[in-house]
Protein backbone atom coordinates (compact mmCIF):
# COMPACT_ATOMS: atom_id res chain seq x y z
CA UNK A 1 0.00 0.00 0.00
CA UNK A 2 3.01 2.31 0.20
CA UNK A 3 2.81 2.98 -3.52
CA UNK A 4 -0.13 5.33 -2.99
CA UNK A 5 1.84 7.34 -0.42
CA UNK A 6 4.66 7.91 -2.87
CA UNK A 7 2.28 8.71 -5.71
CA UNK A 8 -0.02 10.97 -3.73
CA UNK A 9 1.82 14.23 -4.43
CA UNK A 10 1.57 13.94 -8.20
CA UNK A 11 -1.89 12.45 -8.67
CA UNK A 12 -3.90 13.94 -11.48
CA UNK A 13 -7.08 15.84 -10.49
CA UNK A 14 -10.03 13.48 -10.13
CA UNK A 15 -13.58 13.93 -11.40
CA UNK A 16 -16.24 13.78 -8.70
CA UNK A 17 -18.52 10.80 -9.20
CA UNK A 18 -21.68 12.60 -8.17
CA UNK A 19 -21.16 15.61 -10.43
CA UNK A 20 -19.90 13.53 -13.32
CA UNK A 21 -22.83 11.14 -13.23
CA UNK A 22 -25.24 14.05 -13.16
CA UNK A 23 -23.53 15.40 -16.27
CA UNK A 24 -24.31 12.22 -18.21
CA UNK A 25 -27.97 12.47 -17.25
CA UNK A 26 -28.39 9.72 -14.64
CA UNK A 27 -31.51 10.15 -12.50
CA UNK A 28 -31.16 10.62 -8.74
CA UNK A 29 -33.34 8.32 -6.64
CA UNK A 30 -33.30 6.73 -3.19
CA UNK A 31 -32.20 3.12 -2.64
CA UNK A 32 -32.06 1.39 0.71
CA UNK A 33 -30.10 3.98 2.70
CA UNK A 34 -31.26 7.53 3.27
CA UNK A 35 -29.98 9.76 0.48
CA UNK A 36 -29.02 13.43 0.71
CA UNK A 37 -28.97 13.78 -3.10
CA UNK A 38 -31.58 15.76 -4.99
CA UNK A 39 -33.94 13.74 -7.20
CA UNK A 40 -34.39 14.74 -10.81
CA UNK A 41 -37.98 14.14 -11.93
CA UNK A 42 -39.17 13.75 -15.47
CA UNK A 43 -41.08 16.64 -16.99
CA UNK A 44 -44.86 16.15 -17.00
CA UNK A 45 -44.94 16.92 -20.70
CA UNK A 46 -42.15 14.50 -21.65
CA UNK A 47 -42.82 11.03 -23.07
CA UNK A 48 -39.20 9.95 -22.60
CA UNK A 49 -38.88 7.03 -20.16
CA UNK A 50 -36.78 7.58 -17.05
CA UNK A 51 -33.21 6.25 -17.15
CA UNK A 52 -32.69 2.83 -15.59
CA UNK A 53 -29.21 3.66 -14.23
CA UNK A 54 -30.52 5.43 -11.12
CA UNK A 55 -27.84 7.36 -9.24
CA UNK A 56 -27.99 8.23 -5.56
CA UNK A 57 -25.66 9.66 -2.98
CA UNK A 58 -25.66 10.67 0.63
CA UNK A 59 -24.40 9.52 4.01
CA UNK A 60 -24.94 6.41 6.10
CA UNK A 61 -24.38 6.05 9.83
CA UNK A 62 -23.35 2.94 11.77
CA UNK A 63 -21.20 2.10 14.80
CA UNK A 64 -20.78 5.80 15.53
CA UNK A 65 -19.38 6.48 12.04
CA UNK A 66 -20.71 8.67 9.25
CA UNK A 67 -19.72 7.61 5.74
CA UNK A 68 -20.41 9.36 2.44
CA UNK A 69 -21.39 7.13 -0.47
CA UNK A 70 -22.48 7.21 -4.09
CA UNK A 71 -24.28 4.46 -6.02
CA UNK A 72 -25.66 4.05 -9.53
CA UNK A 73 -27.52 1.36 -11.42
CA UNK A 74 -29.73 -1.47 -10.25
CA UNK A 75 -29.53 -5.21 -9.79
CA UNK A 76 -26.82 -7.60 -8.73
CA UNK A 77 -24.23 -8.68 -8.08
CA UNK A 78 -23.38 -5.23 -6.77
CA UNK A 79 -19.96 -3.84 -7.66
CA UNK A 80 -18.22 -2.10 -4.75
CA UNK A 81 -15.34 0.23 -5.65
CA UNK A 82 -12.44 1.07 -3.32
CA UNK A 83 -10.27 4.11 -4.07
CA UNK A 84 -6.53 4.42 -3.44
CA UNK A 85 -5.11 5.43 -0.07
CA UNK A 86 -6.05 8.84 1.33
CA UNK A 87 -8.55 9.20 -1.56
CA UNK A 88 -12.33 9.61 -1.22
CA UNK A 89 -14.11 7.03 -3.35
CA UNK A 90 -16.85 9.51 -4.29
CA UNK A 91 -14.19 11.65 -5.98
CA UNK A 92 -12.05 8.98 -7.63
CA UNK A 93 -14.03 7.25 -10.41
CA UNK A 94 -14.86 9.10 -13.67
CA UNK A 95 -18.33 9.01 -15.20
CA UNK A 96 -16.91 7.20 -18.23
CA UNK A 97 -15.90 4.38 -15.87
CA UNK A 98 -19.07 4.28 -13.76
CA UNK A 99 -21.71 4.56 -16.49
CA UNK A 100 -21.03 1.30 -18.43
CA UNK A 101 -21.05 -0.71 -15.20
CA UNK A 102 -24.22 1.01 -13.95
CA UNK A 103 -25.95 -0.06 -17.16
CA UNK A 104 -25.40 -3.66 -16.06
CA UNK A 105 -25.79 -3.67 -12.27
CA UNK A 106 -25.53 -1.67 -9.06
CA UNK A 107 -22.18 0.02 -8.56
CA UNK A 108 -21.23 1.85 -5.37
CA UNK A 109 -18.28 3.58 -3.78
CA UNK A 110 -17.72 5.45 -0.53
CA UNK A 111 -15.27 7.64 1.36
CA UNK A 112 -13.26 5.61 3.85
CA UNK A 113 -12.79 7.11 7.31
CA UNK A 114 -10.33 9.98 7.11
CA UNK A 115 -11.02 10.72 3.43
CA UNK A 116 -13.43 13.19 1.85
CA UNK A 117 -15.38 15.89 3.66
CA UNK A 118 -18.42 13.86 4.74
CA UNK A 119 -16.97 10.76 6.37
CA UNK A 120 -15.86 10.56 9.99
CA UNK A 121 -12.26 10.83 11.10
CA UNK A 122 -10.54 7.50 11.75
CA UNK A 123 -10.07 6.25 15.32
CA UNK A 124 -6.94 7.47 17.08
CA UNK A 125 -4.95 4.24 16.89
CA UNK A 126 -3.04 2.24 14.26
CA UNK A 127 -5.51 0.55 11.92
CA UNK A 128 -5.13 -2.78 10.15
CA UNK A 129 -7.21 -4.59 7.56
CA UNK A 130 -9.61 -5.89 10.20
CA UNK A 131 -10.59 -2.26 10.85
CA UNK A 132 -10.98 -1.40 7.18
CA UNK A 133 -12.97 -4.55 6.39
CA UNK A 134 -15.20 -3.86 9.40
CA UNK A 135 -16.09 -0.41 8.07
CA UNK A 136 -16.70 -1.83 4.60
CA UNK A 137 -19.04 -4.44 6.14
CA UNK A 138 -20.90 -1.59 7.82
CA UNK A 139 -21.26 0.33 4.55
CA UNK A 140 -22.55 -2.72 2.67
CA UNK A 141 -25.10 -3.43 5.40
CA UNK A 142 -26.24 0.20 5.64
CA UNK A 143 -26.74 0.34 1.88
CA UNK A 144 -28.68 -2.96 2.04
CA UNK A 145 -26.51 -4.50 -0.66
CA UNK A 146 -26.81 -8.27 -0.73
CA UNK A 147 -23.82 -10.61 -1.21
CA UNK A 148 -22.06 -11.93 -3.09
CA UNK A 149 -20.31 -8.79 -4.35
CA UNK A 150 -17.89 -7.92 -7.12
CA UNK A 151 -15.12 -6.20 -5.16
CA UNK A 152 -12.92 -3.85 -7.21
CA UNK A 153 -10.24 -1.49 -5.95
CA UNK A 154 -7.49 0.66 -7.42
CA UNK A 155 -3.98 0.79 -5.92
CA UNK A 156 -4.29 0.55 -2.11
CA UNK A 157 -8.02 0.13 -2.64
CA UNK A 158 -7.08 -3.09 -4.41
CA UNK A 159 -5.32 -4.23 -1.25
CA UNK A 160 -8.49 -3.45 0.72
CA UNK A 161 -10.70 -5.59 -1.53
CA UNK A 162 -8.13 -8.41 -1.42
CA UNK A 163 -8.33 -8.21 2.39
CA UNK A 164 -12.13 -8.29 2.22
CA UNK A 165 -12.05 -11.37 -0.02
CA UNK A 166 -9.61 -13.12 2.31
CA UNK A 167 -11.86 -12.38 5.30
CA UNK A 168 -15.15 -13.20 3.54
CA UNK A 169 -14.54 -15.45 0.52
CA UNK A 170 -18.15 -16.65 0.67
CA UNK A 171 -19.40 -13.08 0.11
CA UNK A 172 -17.38 -12.45 -3.06
CA UNK A 173 -18.70 -13.12 -6.56
CA UNK A 174 -15.51 -11.80 -8.21
CA UNK A 175 -12.42 -9.78 -7.29
CA UNK A 176 -10.76 -7.04 -9.35
CA UNK A 177 -7.46 -5.60 -8.01
CA UNK A 178 -6.52 -2.65 -10.26
CA UNK A 179 -2.86 -1.59 -10.06
CA UNK A 180 -2.65 -3.15 -6.59
CA UNK A 181 0.80 -4.07 -5.32
CA UNK A 182 1.96 -6.99 -3.23
CA UNK A 183 4.22 -5.04 -0.89
CA UNK A 184 7.41 -6.49 0.58
CA UNK A 185 7.18 -5.85 4.35
CA UNK A 186 10.96 -5.42 4.62
CA UNK A 187 10.91 -2.70 1.96
CA UNK A 188 8.00 -0.97 3.70
CA UNK A 189 9.83 -1.05 7.03
CA UNK A 190 12.97 0.41 5.45
CA UNK A 191 11.00 3.12 3.64
CA UNK A 192 9.10 4.04 6.79
CA UNK A 193 12.34 4.29 8.77
CA UNK A 194 13.97 6.47 6.11
CA UNK A 195 10.97 8.79 5.84
CA UNK A 196 10.07 8.82 9.53
CA UNK A 197 6.51 8.02 8.47
CA UNK A 198 4.10 6.62 11.09
CA UNK A 199 0.42 5.73 11.20
CA UNK A 200 -0.29 9.18 12.65
CA UNK A 201 1.01 10.74 9.41
CA UNK A 202 -1.51 8.72 7.39
CA UNK A 203 -4.95 10.43 7.11
CA UNK A 204 -6.58 6.99 7.44
CA UNK A 205 -4.30 5.99 10.37
CA UNK A 206 -3.30 2.79 8.60
CA UNK A 207 -0.27 0.90 9.92
CA UNK A 208 1.36 0.29 6.54
CA UNK A 209 3.94 -2.15 7.91
CA UNK A 210 1.39 -4.30 9.67
CA UNK A 211 -0.97 -4.50 6.69
CA UNK A 212 1.96 -5.45 4.44
CA UNK A 213 2.84 -8.22 6.89
CA UNK A 214 -0.78 -9.38 6.93
CA UNK A 215 -1.07 -9.72 3.17
CA UNK A 216 2.36 -11.25 2.81
CA UNK A 217 1.21 -14.02 5.16
CA UNK A 218 -1.97 -14.93 3.24
CA UNK A 219 -2.20 -18.62 2.41
CA UNK A 220 -3.32 -18.84 -1.20
CA UNK A 221 -5.51 -19.82 -2.87
CA UNK A 222 -8.29 -18.74 -0.54
CA UNK A 223 -11.13 -18.44 -3.06
CA UNK A 224 -12.76 -20.08 -6.06
CA UNK A 225 -14.33 -16.89 -7.42
CA UNK A 226 -12.98 -15.23 -10.59
CA UNK A 227 -10.05 -12.85 -10.07
CA UNK A 228 -9.24 -10.21 -12.68
CA UNK A 229 -5.92 -8.43 -12.10
CA UNK A 230 -5.68 -5.19 -14.09
CA UNK A 231 -2.23 -3.61 -14.53
CA UNK A 232 -0.92 -0.53 -16.36
CA UNK A 233 1.98 -0.34 -18.78
CA UNK A 234 3.49 2.91 -17.46
CA UNK A 235 3.85 2.09 -13.77
CA UNK A 236 7.37 0.69 -13.80
CA UNK A 237 9.01 -2.19 -15.59
CA UNK A 238 8.06 -4.79 -12.98
CA UNK A 239 4.64 -3.48 -11.90
CA UNK A 240 2.59 -6.07 -13.76
CA UNK A 241 4.93 -8.83 -12.58
CA UNK A 242 4.49 -7.72 -8.98
CA UNK A 243 0.71 -7.45 -9.29
CA UNK A 244 0.51 -10.94 -10.81
CA UNK A 245 1.01 -12.15 -7.24
CA UNK A 246 -2.76 -11.86 -6.79
CA UNK A 247 -3.38 -14.49 -9.47
CA UNK A 248 -2.67 -17.00 -6.72
CA UNK A 249 -5.87 -16.03 -4.88
CA UNK A 250 -8.03 -18.31 -7.02
CA UNK A 251 -7.54 -20.98 -9.69
CA UNK A 252 -9.95 -18.90 -11.79
CA UNK A 253 -7.63 -15.92 -12.29
CA UNK A 254 -6.33 -13.86 -15.19
CA UNK A 255 -4.42 -10.63 -15.73
CA UNK A 256 -4.85 -7.90 -18.33
CA UNK A 257 -2.40 -5.06 -18.99
CA UNK A 258 -3.79 -1.76 -20.27
CA UNK A 259 -1.84 1.12 -21.78
CA UNK A 260 -1.52 3.96 -19.29
CA UNK A 261 -0.19 5.12 -15.88
CA UNK A 262 -0.94 4.05 -12.32
CA UNK A 263 -4.32 5.85 -12.20
CA UNK A 264 -5.48 3.81 -15.18
CA UNK A 265 -9.16 4.17 -14.25
CA UNK A 266 -8.81 7.89 -15.02
CA UNK A 267 -6.80 7.75 -18.24
CA UNK A 268 -8.49 4.67 -19.78
CA UNK A 269 -11.85 4.48 -17.97
CA UNK A 270 -13.75 2.85 -20.83
CA UNK A 271 -11.17 0.09 -21.23
CA UNK A 272 -11.05 -0.72 -17.54
CA UNK A 273 -14.84 -0.63 -17.24
CA UNK A 274 -15.18 -2.89 -20.30
CA UNK A 275 -13.09 -5.54 -18.57
CA UNK A 276 -15.41 -5.43 -15.56
CA UNK A 277 -18.51 -5.54 -17.77
CA UNK A 278 -17.09 -8.63 -19.49
CA UNK A 279 -16.46 -10.16 -16.07
CA UNK A 280 -20.08 -9.50 -15.10
CA UNK A 281 -21.26 -11.15 -18.30
CA UNK A 282 -19.24 -14.22 -17.41
CA UNK A 283 -20.89 -14.35 -13.97
CA UNK A 284 -24.32 -14.19 -15.58
CA UNK A 285 -23.49 -17.18 -17.78
CA UNK A 286 -22.41 -19.37 -14.85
Amino acid sequence: MHHDIRMHADRRPRVAVVAALAAVGLALTGCGAESSGTSETESATSNTPAPTTAQRSGEVEFDGNTVSYSCAGEGGPAVMLEAGSDSPGTDSWPAAFIAPIAEQTTVCTYDRLGTGSGSSAPPDHPRIFEDLVGVLDGVLAALELQPPYVMAGQSAGGNVVVAYAEAHPDRVAALVPIEAYHDDPAEIMAWQADEGFTWEDNPEHIDIVQVALEQDAYVMPFGEFPVLVISATEDGAKAAENQAHWLGISPDSRQVVIEGPHDIQETAPEEVAAEIVDLLAGLDSQ
